[in-house]
């Protein structure tokens, strides 16, 4: 309940701060936003290529991204976005597959993030790890609307772990990654990757972990969620 109410009052100061009208809607969104179920709360699923880890000297070079309404995923409202990067996407390119020729034909940051925060109204965030991803966005918001936004998230990883510390089971190394999680959910295995399918593939694990967290009805999304 504090942690809701102080997003609240961060939404107020940064709505009047922020210097892109853009990103206000957003903003005030977030400002009452109710956590129910999982059948009664839309979600976004997001996620983001990267050219490296260090979120002050890397970029975002792609994202994307799905909606969840009622406990299922709208395939309808898929988005994939490329971001044209400042530099070449180096070393990256061999992990995404992706060439500074496809890089250079995206769009800029701005209008990826404006695409991305107007999906966004009204949902919680879902990210698979979702540290990483966060920290690139707000650092991206920044530098293009001042302000970094405030996020009610929630992370596959996060829940799969506190699902398996209730049950005192032990975590080998790798077996958080999301394929390695998707295959012990015996969900199908994705031969390509990129930004959208990943989002994709991660609203998928999260209704199979929520499954089983509450295999009786809808599970409630608060003690999952956090505040970024």
């Amino acid at each position: 309940m504090f942690q809701r109410w102080r997003m609240r009052r961060r939404c107020r100061v940064l709505a009047e701060q922020c210097r892109q009208a853009s990103l206000v809607p957003y903003i005030e969104s977030c400002s009452g936003l109710y956590l129910d179920t999982l059948d009664n709360t839309p979600l976004i699923s997001v996620d983001l290529e990267l050219t490296g880890l260090d979120v002050r000297q890397n970029q975002i070079i792609a994202i994307g991204w799905t909606q969840v309404d009622k406990g299922r995923i709208r395939f309808g409202s898929n988005r994939h976005i490329m971001i044209n990067a400042e530099h070449s996407v180096g070393h990256s390119a061999a992990i995404h597959e992706l060439m500074d020729s496809e890089v250079a034909a995206g769009v800029g940051i701005k209008t990826g993030l404006e695409e991305l925060f107007k999906a966004a109204i009204g949902r919680v965030w879902l990210f698979h790890h979702a540290g990483l991803d966060v920290a690139f966005l707000r650092q991206a918001c920044l530098g293009w609307a001042g302000v970094a936004p405030p996020f009610a998230v929630m992370d596959t990883l996060h829940m799969e772990l506190t699902r398996r510390k209730r049950r005192d089971q032990p975590v080998k190394p790798g077996e958080l990654q999301l394929s390695a999680l998707r295959s012990s959910y015996n969900l199908p295995r994705y031969t390509a990757h990129n930004a959208l399918i990943d989002a994709c593939a991660t609203a998928e694990l999260m209704l199979a972990i929520a499954s089983r967290m509450d295999p009786s009805g809808s599970l409630k999304l608060q003690p999952h969620t956090r505040y970024f």
